[in-house]
């Protein structure tokens, strides 16, 4: 009976020594589901059209294995396709020997891109100085997880010629077993001189924030903010901003399956130069945004880059152009404008708010009509200016013309206009227009 027991317990054990074993040859065999395929699906339809990723080897051993990745980038506007590769270098979990310790997870790998386009080798080559080290790490995580980060290491160069002080990049790019991911980027200063003309600016850092609950989907839900504290140049031109703030945010529009909402926001909160502008808050709204109409234009894009790439060298056809603004045409549309700027040391404010009711029933641009235009319309304009801080600056001269013609109405100090448009009616400062003046 003893002897039964430890020849079972052997055995088992046995048995748990050879699955632990056979553990990171089964992770191996499953690496191009779990990490390289979930790591490129990651990249939405409409921009992966620009993308050409060819697997060209594949390798794989007991506790490591290896892959390399062509890929094809045509930019907009280039003739040439960019080229290079990914080059990974996998390590099989569930223990995980990293540079930075030991890890647990399905696999690490180390990302190493190769660039073999000539405009990218060209540009590298005539960098006067030893380029930073870049490294790229993934880790595909227990519950299909993946997490890319990316490190690029401080870096100082002195020459009697220049000098460039970097303190390095890191960032991380989150992605979940359902797609949601968050992405997160800090940029430590960036500074740089040139001796003989003067020329330089500094940076004093950067961050970015971003997030998605569906990350291969653009029109998905998501989030990003970029943000600055400081930027400044002394020469050619002078000039020091504070404060400055990149916001965009994607929800559903009113038609969640068909439409899109997107919100954009850009502020600088101190501007100290030439120009007569200190401070500076511009945002964006575009509701009821036609998911079909966003997909129309990256397949216009993508069929222009591929004409670009195969040496055609034409243009968007007129035919493509049309059916696009024929899209935009009968679909409803809202664009709202909101713009705040301290000039001239006075503070300005400018609220401007479209409507496009659409015109479903236009069959082709060639059809249009002002009057159908007009009538489907709908426009808020409201407009509040310092006046002395006009007073001073180069429209001056317009004040009283436009004051006298009715255009603009002076209160408390405050340079006025408010129009709207509604139902072909055009509305200036409580006064009814007529159209026929501006058409």
């Amino acid at each position: 009976m003893q002897n039964r027991k430890l020849a079972i317990g052997l055995g088992l054990s046995v048995i748990l020594i050879l699955g632990i074993a056979a553990t990171p040859k089964i992770i191996g065999l499953s690496l191009r589901n779990n990490a390289v395929d979930t790591l490129f699906s990651l990249i939405p339809p409409e921009t992966r059209q620009q993308l050409a990723i060819t697997e060209t080897s594949f390798e794989d051993g007991w506790y490591s294995s290896s892959a390399e990745f062509q890929v094809d980038f045509t930019p907009f506007a280039l003739d040439e396709t960019l080229s290079g590769s990914l080059a990974f270098e996998f390590s099989h979990g569930p223990v995980i020997m990293t540079p930075e310790g030991v890890e647990f997870g399905l696999a690490h790998a180390t990302i190493t891109p190769r660039f073999a386009s000539k405009e990218i080798t060209k540009a590298l080559t005539q960098v006067p100085f030893e380029l930073p080290e870049v490294t790229f790490e993934l880790i595909a995580g227990f519950d299909q997880s993946l997490l890319l980060e990316l490190t690029i290491a401080p870096v100082t160069i002195t020459e009697p010629e220049a000098s460039v002080s970097f303190e390095g990049l890191t960032g991380t790019l989150l992605a979940n077993p359902d797609m949601s991911a968050e992405i997160q980027m800090m940029m430590g200063g960036l500074r740089a001189t040139e001796s003989e003309s003067g020329m330089g600016f500094e940076l004093a850092s950067m961050q970015l924030a971003s997030s998605s609950e569906q990350m291969n989907n653009l029109f998905a839900p998501s989030d990003l903010l970029l943000s600055i504290p400081s930027l400044s140049s002394q020469s050619p031109l002078q000039f020091s901003v504070e404060g400055v703030e990149a916001q965009s945010r994607v929800r559903p529009g009113m038609d969640a399956m068909r439409q899109i909402d997107v919100y954009q926001r850009f502020n600088v909160n101190n501007i100290s130069s030439d120009i007569p502008i200190r401070s500076l808050s511009w945002t964006t709204e575009i509701n009821e945004l036609q998911t079909a109409l966003v997909r129309a234009y990256y397949d216009l894009i993508a069929n222009f880059q591929q004409q670009m790439a195969a040496g055609t060298g034409a243009m968007p056809s007129e035919e493509d152009a049309l059916e696009l603004a024929l899209l935009v045409a009968q679909n409803t549309l809202v664009f709202n404008n909101q713009v705040a700027a301290n000039i001239y040391d006075g503070d300005n404010q400018a609220d401007i708010r479209v409507r496009w009711l659409g015109l479903p029933q236009l069959q082709s641009m060639e059809e249009i009509e002002i009057p159908e235009v007009i009538a489907a319309l709908e426009i808020e304009v409201s407009v509040s200016l310092d006046l002395d801080a006009i007073m001073q600056s180069p429209a001056a001269e317009m004040v009283d013309p436009y004051v006298q013609q009715g255009y603009f109405s002076i209160d408390n100090g405050r340079l006025l206009l408010d129009v709207s448009l509604a139902n072909s009616a055009l509305i200036i400062n409580g006064e009814v227009t007529p159209l026929d003046q501006f058409l």
